[in-house]
């Protein structure tokens, strides 16, 4: 029995220690990340519900309205398909910025990635036809280092603008459940990444 329970030790001990390995990281970068003078924002969607953006979305559309305003880029891409409920994730920013004071014609907007890794190929696509090299990202902390990763292996000179008012932030119970979450994301996108390779 000792030796079914070391056995046991021995082959869940690596996977433990790449989780919170993993855990730390998605921590620390999403504490120290700052945005830098950008090309342009690209602002990541999150989920619409039936009575508009949710908290979280609200909380980085905010935070792009405050980093457009502060001088950081003069330009913003908009990106999110159409999820549970309409307008698309990139409609609906685009309404909320144009309610904050942010011109509609600083907008670009992506309309069909369902996923980071479409975000911000898309994004790319909108990139390189503008002839823009540089990008602040914004999202929520626990996701700005995979999304920094993603930009990264695209080709994208990004800096991270973890949005901190969310709630998904100031919630530690929230904070701590969607990191965990976001722990099981990264990891798949290594082995896909890997896969990719091979």
């Amino acid at each position: 029995m000792r030796k079914i329970l070391l056995w046991a030790l021995a082959a869940v001990l690596p996977f433990l220690s790449w989780g919170l390995f993993q855990y730390h990281h998605i921590v620390q970068i999403g504490e120290v990340s700052a945005p830098e003078l950008a090309d342009v924002i690209v602002l990541l969607g999150a989920a619409v519900w039936p009575s508009g953006p949710s908290p979280a979305l609200q909380a980085r559309i905010y935070h792009a309205a405050e980093l457009y305003h502060g001088g950081y880029s003069d330009s913003l891409i908009l990106t999110g398909g159409l999820g549970q409920h309409p307008p698309a994730e990139a409609e609906a920013m685009r309404d909320a910025l144009i309610g904050l004071g942010v011109s509609e014609a600083v907008l670009h907007l992506e309309d069909q990635a369902t996923n980071t890794v479409e975000n911000l190929k898309y994004s790319r696509e909108i990139m390189n036809r503008e002839g823009w090299v540089s990008a602040i990202i914004v999202t929520d902390a626990f996701h700005v280092r995979r999304a920094l990763l993603v930009a990264a292996d695209l080709g994208i000179v990004a800096s991270g603008a973890p949005a901190k008012n969310s709630v998904l932030y100031r919630n530690p119970d929230l904070r701590f459940r969607y990191t965990v979450r976001e722990v099981f994301a990264s990891t798949g996108y290594y082995i896909n990444r890997l896969l990719r390779r091979w």
